[in-house]
């Protein structure tokens, strides 16, 4: 088959010189033809183009989004102690919800009646607890922020005895009170202020396991300030006494509402002092 571009070889044309000169010349390589194709075949195009069609398509590398993992930040203002105390609350709501599960087994329609009353107190006693660790870790850890308002000083104490009296009884303990607070007012969150005091409580009433236990609460009014002190002279306290959940949590509890606390050992037990502002 003839190509249109391809020359007509004459063997008149050919001279013997042409073919001496072809034995000297040094071995051209061969290139293989391109399958299909002749030698002499010639593209009507780059060479460029014709590379492209033997190469495979170029992959097109797409950069994929890098998804970070959120980080949680740590507050700026953070208080490391009251950090260490939302820990510590947190093992000791854990320590009172296991308390809490194993005095539900003493409840059943065979215990006997004291067995049950028992059981009864010490359930009331321990989700009380659990109640005031919970709010006082979410405060102290920050996910929960105070709401002050007017609210009345007897009611707080009102609630605080009524709560803690399971307790009292399971531990034979004598609670002196001596409120007199008349209609006063503080400005403080209900809520928050009660378990902060009843953390306190219990706190004190933990000091010891004797029976006949006594603690003293008073609350007076002196000047514009609302005076309540809660002590007992059996028990000197530990040495982490100061450092507790309880201290640390009623600490900043009272400053949200512009209170101060004070705790301190006495010769023969201890006391801690409140005080907190009544509005003007």
């Amino acid at each position: 088959m003839q190509f249109p571009d391809e020359p007509v070889s004459s063997p008149s044309a050919i001279r013997i010189e042409d073919l001496l000169a072809a034995d000297d010349a040094p071995a051209q390589p061969v290139v293989p033809a391109r399958e299909g194709l002749p030698r002499s075949f010639r593209m009507r195009a780059d060479k460029h183009y014709v590379e492209m069609l033997d190469a495979p398509p170029p992959k097109v590398e797409t950069a994929e989004p890098t998804v970070s993992a959120p980080r949680t930040a740590e507050p700026e203002d953070a208080d490391p102690e009251a950090t260490a105390a939302a820990i510590q609350a947190g093992r000791d709501l854990a320590q009172s919800l296991a308390a809490l599960r194993a005095s539900t087994n003493l409840l059943s329609e065979r215990t006997p009646a004291l067995a049950s009353t028992v059981a009864a107190n010490l359930i009331r006693a321990e989700s009380w607890r659990a109640s005031c660790l919970l709010q006082v870790s979410r405060f102290l850890r920050g996910e929960i922020v105070a709401a002050p308002k007017p609210v009345r000083v007897q009611r707080i104490f009102d609630e605080i005895f009524k709560s803690i009296e399971p307790e009292r009884r399971l531990r034979s303990l004598v609670v002196e009170e001596r409120i007199s607070v008349a209609d006063s007012r503080i400005i403080a969150d209900e809520e928050l202020l009660i378990c902060a005091l009843s953390g306190l409580l219990m706190a004190t009433a933990g000091l010891t396991e004797e029976p006949t236990f006594a603690i003293t609460v008073t609350a007076e009014l002196r000047g514009t300030d609302v005076i309540c002190s809660i002590a007992q002279d059996q028990v000197r306290p530990p040495s982490n006494w100061r450092t507790d959940w309880a201290a640390a949590g009623a600490a900043r509890v009272l400053a949200t509402c512009n209170g101060r606390l004070a705790m301190g050992a006495t010769s023969t037990g201890t006391e801690i002092r409140i005080t907190i502002p009544r509005p003007s």
